[in-house]
């Protein structure tokens, strides 16, 4: 049998390495990412790139040119702008981010690295912010699987069976229940909590692009969405799949349409089998979920609707990335932090700046469009 990837030298090149950093090397190794290789920086101020006046001791650069003299550092203009961290400090926490296939514990992090859980909380929160900016939208070609996975507001069982007798209703309301006294809840055979938390649940519907044979899935595009229908299916088919692709679903109302879009539509239905004999199925879609599923349940114990796009989309990433070697992917994950602006999301999150709301299909659908 083949060796899983993550048993492979690969899956940890970078590990003894960086135990061994000091601070002045991880800084070197993130002016790299974020500069390049020719000792040259950008001034924040002025946007010169060129090489700037260095003061060491401060671990700053000051801007050569004489109308500006902006003092900037490696993480200035960058989620890590204003941060507390030692530059090693910052590196471990990216380092942190990646090696875990299925997520890592805020609190594994935090006694891992002596940091305090809300700092490991805001930091994630800006990685995760980057990868929502860098998602890459553009349609996808080839054979597409189509899938809806349900999350969050997840009922809690009783302590007893609640088992309504079929007159129970009637009984207690007559035969037309007046609509002040309705209990939907009593109907549905369940209790008010568990009614009431059906409010916090949603759909992700993710968009996963086949590679080559045996690759499995080379892209993914998870969106967060109210229900699994058509009224959000459809604008982002049109929107993520290009007409010429094969597009692979289960038996979905929400997805049987696409035919009228002009794209090939295919269905496998579930009740019956997980595959058909043609090879029609949503096998990377239910990849996809089983690991955004297990990091539900055995590293974050749930998610909320407010940042259930965040993790979305990072399990996106990892599942995208997920047969890179460990120095390739602190090294694209850091690279595309430090070229990135300020947090918008998470500056100041202790200071009360939240975002507000959630991120809907309709924030990515204006993004793909622009």
């Amino acid at each position: 049998m083949a060796q899983h990837f993550l048993h492979s030298k690969e899956s940890r090149n970078f590990a003894k390495a960086l135990n061994r950093v000091t601070e002045d090397e991880s800084e070197s190794y993130l002016a790299l990412c974020r500069w390049g290789p020719d000792n040259k920086q950008a001034c924040p101020g002025c946007g010169v790139f060129r090489k700037h006046y260095r003061r060491k001791k401060r671990r700053r650069w000051r801007c050569a040119e004489i109308a500006c003299r902006h003092e900037f550092s490696v993480t200035s203009g960058t989620p890590f702008h204003g941060h507390k961290l030692t530059f090693k400090e910052i590196l471990l926490l990216i380092f942190a981010f990646t090696t875990n296939a299925n997520g890592a514990s805020l609190l594994q992090v935090s006694r891992r690295l002596g940091l305090t859980p809300k700092s490991v909380q805001a930091n994630f929160g800006k990685i995760r912010e980057v990868l929502i900016h860098g998602l890459d939208l553009t349609p996808m070609t080839g054979t597409v699987h189509v899938d809806g996975g349900h999350f969050c507001g997840k009922p809690r069982k009783p302590n007893h069976k609640i088992r309504m007798p079929k007159d129970a209703i009637a009984k207690r309301y007559g035969k037309k229940k007046p609509a002040s006294t309705t209990k939907p809840w009593v109907e549905m055979g369940m209790t008010k909590q568990n009614y009431l938390r059906l409010a916090h649940k949603r759909v992700v519907i993710v968009f996963t692009q086949a590679g080559k044979l045996g690759e499995g899935s080379r892209r993914s595009i998870p969106i967060v969405c109210r229900r699994e229908c058509d009224e959000y299916a459809f604008p982002l088919m049109k929107a993520f799949v290009r007409r010429d692709a094969i597009v692979m679903t289960d038996e979905s109302g929400a997805y049987t349409g696409f035919t009228a879009l002009g794209i090939e539509h295919h269905q496998v239905k579930h009740s019956e089998m997980f595959s058909t004999s043609e090879g029609v199925n949503d096998n990377m879609c239910e990849t996809f979920f089983s690991r955004m599923r297990r990091a539900e349940y055995g590293t974050y114990h749930g998610y909320r609707p407010k940042y259930l796009q965040d993790y979305a989309i990072e399990h996106g990433w990892r599942d995208d990335n997920r047969r890179a070697s460990q120095d390739e992917l602190v090294n694209k994950l850091t690279g595309q932090i430090f070229g990135s602006g300020k947090s918008n999301w998470w500056r100041g999150y202790w200071q009360g700046n939240h975002r507000q709301g959630e991120l809907t299909a309709d924030w990515f659908l204006a993004k793909a469009a622009a």
